[in-house]
């Protein structure tokens, strides 16, 4: 019964869209959607299996996205769209289409159809970041497109050889695949595949060069919502063939293969968020510095897994917050360029506090849920002897927190004798997500 609200209500809102002429009720469809979404989550986390057999990890993102899902759809409310009629309609349908594609990938625990909603999500996701069909934001679905479709088939890649890997019996359900017989050749290929292809749809160095184009030209709502929840949908694949090598005993090489991609990505962020201007790209370079660390707590292993977890957690809800604020700032602006932007704090007080505050979480400082999870990072690293890795990191991350706060405080200072005032529910939304992560951050959450 759940999977049926699930995914039939989505279906029905699509097709009551088709018939109806006002944007408001185009939004509430919208709104219904992501609230039922939540309620569904909610029952999934206390009576755990109840929704298709999800598992903790396939559970764990579910409720991330219903979250982040529930506060796009309540920005949109106060949300200004200048488009017609007809495609603020098609954007909100590929919206629930691109929701519903990441409900699948959350779920399903054959790789095979985790692939099939990957790239279903690669698709709809498209049509959204092109949504003010300029020639920019063409030109970012056009690299994503074909970016993440190189990627996608380096994993197809990587599922065949996992085939390959078994003699016997093959399948692609992780729970049923028998170590026992399995070759540690291709299973090992396998994941290197899987690893390389799944990790350019989570942005990962070195195929990330989609990421920042696509998140500085989609619009707000839908920066959110690929920053903060599709990162997390690519990184369930790579989890689950994880498993299966740490099982086999190849999880040294798992672990190098996540550091040098981590630290590689951290690096990449910290070279370009010092070039760039346009301050949604910032934001996007941000999130490549943060799935980075997000491989480097896993490529640690032990407590820093609960840091990885905890990191995931953290940066959905600072990152997805932040970006609505930008898309505030653009309201107000409709400049990105921050060398542009000046006293927003005597602009609009609302949204220049929402900057700065989003700024302070996403460095990590407390009580940023991002505190603990980089504390435990560093501390991996120095007890696992990555003293290198730990040097380098440190002076990256210095260098990524300063270029963020120095344009947080570009924007937000200054004098400026204009006013600009916006809907409440341009606040709101980021606001909860913020308190959200500060409660994260205060009572850490217990992850088994």
């Amino acid at each position: 019964m759940n999977a049926i609200l699930l995914f039939a209500f989505p279906v029905l809102a699509i097709v009551l869209s088709l018939v109806i002429s006002s944007r408001r009720k185009i939004d509430l469809l919208v709104l219904f959607h992501a609230l039922i979404h939540s309620g569904l989550g909610l029952c999934a986390y206390i009576e755990r299996g109840s929704l298709m057999g999800m598992d903790d990890l396939g559970l764990f993102i579910y409720l991330i996205l219903s979250v982040l899902y529930a506060a796009t759809a309540f920005y949109r409310l106060g949300h200004k769209d200048s488009s017609t009629i007809k495609n603020y309609r098609i954007h909100s349908i590929f919206l629930m289409i691109f929701v519903m594609a990441m409900d699948g990938a959350a779920m399903a625990k054959d790789l095979g159809l985790i692939w099939v909603f990957v790239e279903a999500t690669t698709i709809s996701s498209a049509l959204l970041i092109s949504y003010s069909n300029s020639k920019k934001s063409l030109e970012a679905a056009w690299k994503y497109l074909f970016i993440c479709s190189v990627g996608i088939a380096l994993a197809f890649a990587g599922i065949l050889l996992l085939v390959i890997a078994q003699p016997e019996h093959a399948t692609l359900l992780i729970a049923k695949i028998d170590l026992s017989t399995i070759s540690p050749f291709w299973l090992k290929i396998s994941f290197v595949f899987i690893l390389i292809g799944f990790g350019t749809k989570m942005g990962l160095a070195p195929l990330h060069f989609w990421l920042p184009d696509a998140h500085s030209e989609a619009p707000a709502p839908i920066s959110a919502l690929l920053s903060g929840a599709l990162l997390n949908i690519a990184l369930i694949p790579i989890l689950r063939v994880d498993k299966l090598m740490r099982q086999s005993g190849m999880g040294d090489l798992v672990q190098e293969l996540y550091l040098l991609m981590g630290i590689l990505s951290v690096f990449i962020a910290a070279v370009f968020v010092l070039r760039t201007k346009d301050y949604k790209r910032l934001l996007a370079y941000s999130s490549i510095e943060n799935m980075g660390l997000i491989m480097i707590a896993f490529g640690c292993g032990g407590v820093a897994c609960y840091a990885g977890l905890l990191h995931i957690l953290g940066h959905s809800l600072i990152k997805a917050a932040f970006f609505l604020t930008a898309g505030n700032a653009l309201e107000i602006y409709k400049d990105k360029n921050y060398e542009n932007t000046s006293g927003l704090l005597q602009i609009n007080r609302g949204t220049a506090w929402l900057w700065l505050i989003s700024s302070a979480m996403i460095i990590g400082l407390p009580p940023s849920p991002l505190f603990t999870s980089k504390f435990l990072i560093a501390t991996a690293l120095l007890g696992n002897g990555y003293y290198l890795y730990f040097g380098l990191l440190m002076l990256l991350l210095a260098v990524i927190s300063w270029a963020i706060f120095n344009v947080g405080l570009r924007i937000c200072l200054g004098e400026s004798e204009r006013k600009k005032s916006l809907s409440v529910w341009l606040y709101l939304a980021p606001a909860g997500l913020l308190l959200f992560a500060a409660l994260i951050g205060i009572f850490l959450p217990v992850m088994n």
